[in-house]
């Protein structure tokens, strides 16, 4: 992937160049979309704010980062600028490039942007629509789930461990699996590449929290513990 740069008045992006010949700063702002003939589409879940966006020959997935917990209530999309390179749409922009052309799982990132002002800076993240896909938490109802699934799910988890990745939030809506049963993993942001470690489990332990509180909120999902021995046989195979 051929990571391209381009400073902003107030700010900068990076693109993938070997897919976009050029990238407009208005490409992630929704009244540039609202005017498009493709309405936006508004997804759910997460801290960030994701609309889908596209035209005849491609799909994206446009998201705003958000802070999550008390300090959302007071700053809401606000972060400290401590330069570039930390923002957190380049880091998990960089992060996706890597491991995209690892051939890991993921969205193939499009395009990342801050807005800078005095000492804080707002961000958004352009990634490929992954097509045909629903988070994993909107399936756990359905009987299209069968026992393959946990098993293919501890087996992705593998694979990003393997590698050393730590993903930071870890849950059931991050993990996407499309119309042929392949599973992906989205939003890397704070993800980072790490030495083998206590880590891992944290990881498997934060996923278990997220299936339980599903499950808890919903009387008609029940994810057993024969579920979690299947993962869990899966991913230490």
């Amino acid at each position: 992937m051929n990571v391209t740069y381009q400073a902003l008045a107030q700010g900068a992006m990076l693109y993938d160049g070997s897919r976009l010949y050029q990238m407009q700063p208005e490409q992630f702002e929704m009244d540039y979309w609202q005017s498009q003939p493709n309405p936006p589409e508004l997804a759910t879940g997460g801290r960030g704010t994701v609309v889908f966006i596209g035209g005849d020959q491609f799909s994206w997935a446009l998201r705003h980062y958000r802070r999550g917990g008390l300090p959302g209530r007071v700053l809401s999309d606000q972060f400290l600028f401590l330069g570039e390179n930390p923002t957190r749409s380049f880091r998990e922009f960089r992060l996706l490039a890597m491991l995209y052309d690892m051939g890991l799982p993921v969205p193939r990132p499009v395009a990342a942007r801050y807005v800078r002002s005095g000492a804080i800076y707002r961000a958004d993240l352009i990634t490929a629509r992954i097509p045909e896909a629903r988070p994993l938490s909107s399936l756990l109802d359905s009987a299209e789930l069968g026992n393959e699934i946990w098993a293919n799910t501890g087996k992705l988890i593998r694979r990003f461990h393997d590698a050393g990745v730590c993903h930071a939030d870890l849950n059931a809506h991050n993990i996407m699996v499309n119309s042929s049963g392949e599973l992906f993993l989205l939003d890397f942001d704070r993800g980072t590449i790490r030495q083998d470690g206590q880590w891992k489990q944290a990881n498997l332990q934060r996923l278990r929290r997220s299936l339980d509180k599903i499950s808890g909120a919903n009387p008609g999902i029940n994810v057993s513990e024969a579920d979690w021995s299947r993962l869990l046989e899966a991913y230490s195979e």
